[in-house]
């Protein structure tokens, strides 16, 4: 309990750290903001009163010249025409100068907001994600042997059946966690059922006692039950743009209702409604091998170039999110607890967390068939 204490403050820590961070951001760019209007606004206040010194000094000096003329008594002709030229010239300026001013339009100041601000914003559900992890302190079996010889030490003198139907009970749902078996009866693509109550490595506690409590008599899916087609129907997902034939490498619905669909061929990733109607696509830089949905809004599409791309979807278009890139390849993706599930094609299936952390390695098949692509 104290390190979970301990752990939730140092995680509010990092919250309110984050949040001062954006602050700061956002305040830093409210600054540069008012700084460009106050700018904007000063160059203006500097050429209003330019135009009035102009024309000030301009009414001036034709006054000016205006009065000497009139002082004027001599009938000589030459000064008279000296004063009449300087009027005609202060006359022609001061015209120039309210000619300029009245061809200028009202001015006023817009604000203009920098809409992928708002939109980055809209895409988000918070400001990261709160995951949950054990540090395992002693292996698994180690663990799960302790567990039963536990079970089995208070009546270990007793030869009652009771007993030892529950030491059968606790070594047979045992067994089921040991990977190994996980793959026996994963002949063929082993596309293995990574949500069987029982079955699946808990992420957040890996203890064999929560592994035995979790395992319901009845409850694990068959691997030999038969899934039948009922219907089949074509549909055409080809958008102006193509250039070749569409291959469909990976398909998923997110938890609002939309479908997508990932285009090997044309390197895109596609929204459609739920009559198959494409109606917006996301280019992407390398072929996709399969995708999968995070949330309401969010999925997750491999790449042949060792990278995951996560696709939002947001007011009926595709928005990129982010990337994660790893030091392996990448086919086959699921998503369950908050992890995500990826195998790499040859031998192995890691399992990451939402934001690309590398929890483990599940298991590797050393054996030479060749693995499946999903797991799902």
């Amino acid at each position: 309990m104290k390190s979970i204490e301990k752990s939730y403050k140092k995680t509010l820590e990092e919250i309110n750290e984050l949040r001062k961070t954006i602050n700061d951001a956002l305040d830093q760019l409210e600054k540069n903001t008012k700084k460009e209007l106050d700018t904007l606004l000063e160059t203006t206040r500097k050429s209003i009163q330019t135009d009035i010194e102009n024309c000030t000094e301009s009414i001036k000096n034709i006054t000016c010249v205006k009065e000497d003329w009139l002082k004027i008594k001599e009938k000589n002709e030459s000064p008279n025409f000296i004063k009449y030229r300087k009027c005609l010239v202060h006359s022609i300026k001061v015209e120039a100068v309210l000619q300029e001013i009245t061809t200028q339009n009202e001015m006023k100041l817009i604000f203009k907001p920098d809409t992928a601000i708002q939109q980055n914003l809209s895409t988000l559900s918070g400001l990261g994600q709160i995951f949950s992890s054990e540090k395992q302190i002693q292996p698994a079996q180690k663990t799960t042997q302790n567990l039963v010889t536990r079970q089995n030490k208070p009546e270990a003198s007793s030869k009652s059946d009771p007993d030892n139907q529950t030491t059968s009970r606790l070594k047979k749902n045992i067994s089921i966690q040991d990977p190994s078996s996980l793959r026996k009866n994963q002949p063929g693509n082993r596309t293995s059922d990574l949500t069987m109550p029982g079955q699946v490595y808990n992420l957040v506690s890996s203890s064999s006692h929560q592994l035995v409590q979790g395992h319901q008599p009845g409850a694990v899916n068959r691997s030999d039950q038969i899934i039948k087609v009922k219907s089949r129907k074509k549909y055409s997902v080809k958008i102006k743009g193509d250039t070749i034939t569409c291959s469909i490498s990976g398909f998923c619905e997110t938890a609002s209702g939309e479908l997508l669909s990932a285009d090997w061929n044309n390197k895109k990733v596609k929204l459609m409604d739920q009559t198959y109607k494409v109606l917006a696509h996301c280019d992407l830089p390398w072929r996709p091998w399969s995708m999968c949905s995070i949330d309401s809004s969010l999925v997750a599409v491999t790449l042949e170039n060792k990278e995951v791309h996560f696709i939002r979807v947001t007011n009926g278009q595709l928005v990129k999110d982010r990337i994660l890139k790893l030091q392996h390849a990448c086919w086959g993706i699921a998503h369950q607890h908050g992890n995500l599930y990826i195998t790499d094609g040859s031998a192995a299936l890691y399992i990451y967390t939402v934001d690309g952390r590398l929890v483990r390695e599940m298991y590797e098949d050393t054996s030479d068939n060749w693995p499946g692509n999903n797991y799902s």
